[in-house]
């Protein structure tokens, strides 16, 4: 209809691509144009969580901000609002969400699964991923919203290998066949077949989560290609409404106070380039590129704070 188009077209121009809105609306689907997108997004889109916090006023030259106007949902609408017309970004449920619905806005068809993160504690359900069918013999697994992802689609089949084009990682798919690893439950193991595996190009050090969470200072660069790890649990073969319970679930962790959980316990605004990111953290901002930390700036109160996100990544408070 035609507030579907108008918002079709404004996520184009959000995302870099005004000027090809037409020609990408009535080509079809393709792997390539699927690419284009997904750099698109990646590049103008930030991760971030400053929707679930409150952020403090500094005298009278800064106004105090509620968490209330930008709070994470399920709902795809309110997503579209904050991501396209109020040029924002967000985690995992609204990126992906975003994007999925942009995908199936120029008639692709996208599937949504659920993915559990594994960290030292074993997996967290508290992500999602895509797929993407009908664009070649296996479907296309796309995630724009992990902060920390494949910057490539990647064929859903195990063993084979993706090298993103951008920073040189290379990302493949193993099979999640001994219930015994990574801390997992059986019922994990049960819900999901496959691991997404990464090594990376420049080691950890050249990694978002090296300021997720909370290293004083970026380790220097791996000499080699570090050894593939695990990054989640997926499942090939899902296909998930927006509202599902493991959704609910997950995006319920994700805004939860409590100490273990990152997301709630700072602000943090990341911004990809094409050769490595950008990170505005509580009271630093830093630079990424080629796996070498680049320009560090500490940002010495809230004034600096908020000017750091709108250079960095276009956000006004």
């Amino acid at each position: 209809n035609a507030g579907n188009k108008c918002t079709l077209f404004a996520f184009l121009d959000r995302i870099g691509l005004y000027a090809e809105a037409e020609a990408l609306i009535a080509r079809e689907p393709s792997a390539e144009d699927l690419s284009k997108l997904l750099h698109a997004f990646l590049l103008t889109v930030p991760f971030e969580n400053l929707g679930q916090h409150a952020h403090p006023a500094l005298g009278d030259s800064v106004a105090a901000v509620p968490a209330a106007k930008h709070i994470p949902s399920l709902d795809v609408h309110k997503t579209l609002k904050k991501v396209v017309y109020d040029r924002r970004g967000g985690f995992c449920f609204e990126l992906n969400f975003a994007f999925a619905w942009l995908l199936r806005s120029l008639g692709y068809k996208v599937r949504l699964s659920i993915s559990y993160v594994i960290t030292p504690g074993g997996p967290v359900p508290g992500h999602l991923a895509l797929f993407v069918d009908g664009l070649g013999p296996q479907p296309l697994h796309v995630d724009p919203g992990f902060g920390d992802a494949p910057r490539e689609p990647m064929a859903a089949v195990l063993g084979s290998t993706v090298t993103d084009s951008m920073i040189g990682d290379a990302y493949s798919f193993a099979p999640n066949d001994d219930p015994s690893a990574f801390g997992q439950t059986p019922e994990m193991a049960k819900r999901c077949g496959q691991v997404l595996m990464r090594s990376r190009k420049s080691g950890f050090g050249g990694s978002v989560m090296v300021d997720f969470v909370g290293l004083p200072e970026t380790p220097p660069p791996a000499p080699e290609m570090t050894p593939p790890e695990p990054v989640y649990l997926v499942n090939f073969d899902d296909d998930l409404a927006l509202d599902c319970d493991e959704f609910k679930a997950g995006i319920a962790g994700v805004l939860a106070d409590v100490e273990q959980n990152p997301f709630s316990q700072k602000r943090m605004c990341i911004m990809m380039r094409e050769e490595g990111f950008d990170f505005v953290g509580k009271d630093y901002v830093k630079e990424m590129r080629q796996g070498k930390e680049v320009k560090r700036e500490p940002l010495k109160d809230e004034a600096a704070y908020r000017e750091a996100l709108k250079q960095v990544a276009g956000i006004t408070l």
